[in-house]
């Protein structure tokens, strides 16, 4: 701390233009004692844990804040405008709040390659004051009961309203987000379908088009039930954005081009699509099929490359690349791959987008 004060002192108002060279290694070595640090931070932080009501500390889900009490100081002296005296601060008291859903939003990202741990957070979160039983959805926080002003302008809101333990779509949708990143495919769609994500809210109960995201949603903590899972503030917020990233997880995968070992760029479709996607037979409607009977989904890659992928079982897609892509180019010739990926003179073509008239990707 002391060290980013004197930075922050020192580039105030300019900055020196100094320039110091490092080597590749001493770069490395500088940034491996800056994560060391940072994962100390991170567990300290959990052994401090969340206190709140309802909430004695044993939740095991990460705390998003703390407050800073000082409780030792040395007079400097001096005095600021107003007369009072300035001190240099000795030693201070960590204040612990309840939780906050940003706490396991930023520690997922930290765990993404550990399938057991995230299983094992989202499982605590899922049995925590975080979770909205009534709405299946998840708080911005849990309850705030018995926290003072002292904590910030969320005190003065109702419980279930605005910062105070209503639904954050932006922060919501960084959770599940986080869900599919991990790999978490059964928890993500079951979050998804359950009602948690548009479209699959209640549309009389959201109270506006489930194509209209909204700044926050009324809790089950609101005092009013009559508008619990209610939408407010209509707007192009974060969770639009954490939708789209959403949806090309959904629909693409996490890196649809990429250099091969010969620093060659090849492409590769690696969806997560749920079976009811291909067949839902609690829906009204029909599953889409193609004229070898094969079920069909379908997208349009860069806003103008259809690309259609054939199930033969409408089995999960969970992961998994295709085994054989039929390109067809605008010029009416065809291209066919018979493997998981498309070779470089293809892949360029199809990220050029202007040649490529529409993709199969068969399973």
């Amino acid at each position: 701390a002391t060290a980013r004060e004197i930075y922050r002192d020192d580039v105030e108002y300019y900055f020196s233009g100094n320039t110091t060279t490092y080597t590749g290694k001493e770069v490395s070595k500088i940034l491996k004692r800056w994560i060391s640090e940072v994962e100390l931070g991170i567990e300290r932080a959990h052994s401090f844990g969340t206190i709140g009501f309802g909430d004695d500390g044993t939740s095991g889900v990460p705390p998003s804040f703390f407050s800073y009490d000082v409780t030792e100081w040395e007079e400097t002296g001096k005095f600021n405008d107003m007369g009072l005296p300035l001190v240099n601060a000795k030693a201070m008291k960590v204040g612990i709040f309840p939780m906050f859903l940003e706490g396991p939003v930023r520690y997922m990202k930290t765990i993404q390659d550990d399938q057991d741990k995230l299983v094992d957070m989202y499982e605590r979160v899922l049995t925590s004051g975080l979770r909205d039983h009534e709405l299946k959805m998840y708080y911005l926080s849990a309850s705030l009961e018995g926290q003072t002003y002292d904590m910030g302008r969320q005190i003065a809101f109702a419980p279930g309203w605005l910062e105070n333990q209503s639904i954050w779509m932006h922060m919501s949708y960084k959770y599940y987000l986080q869900l599919l990143r991990g790999k978490l495919y059964d928890q993500f769609f079951s979050e998804y379908k359950g009602g948690g994500i548009l479209p699959f809210m209640n549309s009389t109960t959201y109270g506006r088009p489930l194509t209209e995201c909204s700044s926050f949603i009324a809790s089950s903590a609101f005092p009013d039930p009559s508008i619990h899972g209610m939408g407010f503030l209509a707007r192009l917020s974060g969770s639009t954005a954490e939708f789209m990233d959403i949806y090309k997880l959904m629909f693409l995968g996490p890196k649809i081009f990429y250099l091969n070992k010969a620093g060659e760029v090849e492409f590769q479709l690696t969806p997560a699509l749920p079976s009811w996607l291909f067949e839902d037979k609690t829906a009204d409607g029909k599953a889409q099929k193609d004229e070898d009977g094969q079920y069909v989904v379908s997208f349009k890659l860069f806003g103008q490359i259809p690309v259609t992928y054939h199930n033969p079982d409408a089995s999960d897609l969970f992961g998994v690349s295709p085994n054989k892509y039929v390109i067809t180019m605008k010029d009416g010739s065809v291209e066919t791959v018979e493997d998981s990926y498309v070779p470089t003179k293809l892949a360029l073509k199809i990220r050029r987008a202007t040649k490529v008239a529409s993709i199969d990707a068969y399973f």
